[in-house]
């Protein structure tokens, strides 16, 4: 049997916090909702919880450091029939961090006549990145767009086999649809609820898998998304498209999209909260004696007029030219024009006649 601490990827000096952080990591990548029909994942799944299930109680603990694994025992899956007394509350660690990752089905449990109800476990959100430009940001704007994700089979509702299929107990878990694993340990035989390996909680085997999923449940399509992006939006802000994730676990609740929002660069334009700002390049002589010029926004180009002995350090300022405030696209802020100065060139003839102008 391997290391307890190897299989979580931890050292023995580890603290309960970070052996509770490795376990979530490790559970959430093996759990058989996210890699369904891989045996490979179901088995690590299975030696990362008999690992946290020892390392994260201090008794167990310190007797697996004293003792290796001669006495904690395996786990191996039991097909009792579901009428065993007591309360297996103390495995409540293990249930406590599975239902903060898929939403339940691992019940801690004492045993009930619930058994036939099959564990339900949400979708998998979906994250994706979107580009905007700011000009898109300024006015709002509505996207479409392709997305490639699981949704629930409709042939069988995403349960997984044919609506007419004849159907029969499940010889594991004897129509419970929980099994109990046992752990001999230095304590005696210790009992843990799980769900059934075969049924997958059902408590009953379908003879015939539907035939277009496969009996996955779900397939993969291609769907057209169409969003409207909320004016004044900031970079790294995200939206969100409930249902539109990875299909639920047996026609359960999907999962979510969201959108993260990332914005263009763009060639003239540097936004900052709700101001902008932009350089404008313009010769010395034109700061002297004034010039018409044109500068773009994020609403368009707009003509300014740069005045009469403006000094080269000076900012003009365009107001409510600038990016409008989220919720309440009434509010703007300004835009600033900060000016990069072109010295004229001039030959000595020039050079010399401003001289004595200048004298």
């Amino acid at each position: 049997m391997a290391d307890y601490y190897d299989t979580l990827g931890v050292t023995k000096s580890a603290s309960q916090d970070e052996i509770k952080k490795a376990y979530r990591k490790m559970a959430h990548q093996y759990h058989p909702d996210k890699n369904p029909n891989n045996k490979d994942a179901e088995s690590k799944f299975k030696e990362v919880s008999n690992a946290y299930e020892t390392l994260s109680d201090t008794q167990k603990r310190a007797n697996y450091d004293r003792f290796g694994d001669s006495g904690m025992g395996g786990g191996d899956f039991g097909g009792f029939n579901g009428n065993m007394g007591g309360n297996m509350g103390d495995f409540g660690g293990i249930d406590d961090i599975l239902n903060s990752f898929f939403g339940g089905g691992f019940a801690n449990a004492q045993p009930s006549n619930r058994g036939n109800s099959q564990a339900r476990t949400r979708g998998i959100d979906i994250e994706m990145i979107i580009d905007l430009t700011l000009e898109e940001i300024a006015t709002g704007a509505n996207k479409i767009f392709d997305l490639k994700h699981n949704t629930n089979c409709k042939n069988c509702e995403g349960k997984g086999y044919e609506p007419k299929s004849k159907v029969k107990q499940c010889p594991t878990c004897a129509g419970q649809g929980k099994v109990y694993q046992r752990m001999q340990t230095i304590f005696g035989v210790m009992q843990q609820e799980a769900i059934c390996p075969t049924c997958d909680g059902r408590g009953k085997i379908y003879e015939d898998k539907c035939k277009p999923c496969k009996g996955h449940g779900f397939v993969q399509e291609i769907e057209k998304i169409n969003v409207d992006i909320p004016i004044g939006i900031e970079e790294g802000q995200r939206i969100r498209i409930k249902g539109k994730g990875q299909a639920g676990y047996q026609g359960s609740v999907a999962g979510d999209l969201y959108l993260s929002i990332r914005i263009k660069n763009h060639k003239s334009i540097v936004r900052d909260g709700m101001h902008t700002s932009s350089v404008l390049e313009i010769g010395y002589i034109d700061l002297l004696v004034g010039k018409n010029v044109t500068v773009s926004t994020v609403w368009g180009d707009m003509d300014v007029i740069v005045p009469p002995m403006t000094s080269p350090d000076a900012k003009l300022r365009l107001r409510e030219k600038g990016m409008p405030k989220l919720n309440n696209s009434k509010l703007r802020g300004d835009h600033s024009i900060k000016f990069k100065v072109i010295m004229p060139r001039l030959n000595s003839d020039q050079i010399n006649k401003l001289k004595g102008i200048l004298d």
